[in-house]
């Protein structure tokens, strides 16, 4: 009798483990999609920067080209997280005063603008 309760119990776990072993997966593979989506940087933030880069150029089609190159170069070496902290040291660096100082003299900051303006120069020399 116990022969027979052990072997159904021992298949029972068995069949719990393997589900839960399933349901993992699939929990991991949807985390991977999620991460993958929050890297790209959004429709609007390359529009954003198409149209400055074209005010800071030549209001024509071939900067538009140009610009429109420059960004998804850009966008395939930096997740969208990293573009939003390089954007906001670049525009915080322009005020000034005291309050810019932290983001100036901080290395934090000096390293994620370095890396920006090296990005955009790469990105410049591949598309203009």
């Amino acid at each position: 009798m116990f022969n027979f309760f052990y072997k159904y119990i021992l298949i029972f776990c068995l069949i719990f483990v393997l589900s839960c072993d399933d349901k993992n997966d699939k929990s991991s593979n949807s985390n991977n999609n999620t991460d993958v989506e929050n890297t790209k940087i959004p429709t609007r933030e390359k529009v954003e920067y198409v149209f400055a880069c074209m005010q800071g150029n030549d209001d024509t089609q071939a900067y538009m080209d140009k610009c429109s190159c420059s960004i998804d170069y850009i966008a395939e070496r930096m997740s969208y997280e990293d573009y939003v902290q390089a954007q906001t040291v670049m525009s915080l660096r322009q005020i000034d005063g005291e309050k810019s100082i932290m983001f100036r003299h901080t290395p934090n900051a000096m390293e994620i603008y370095d890396g920006i303006q090296d990005l955009i120069a790469e990105a410049e020399m591949e598309c203009f």
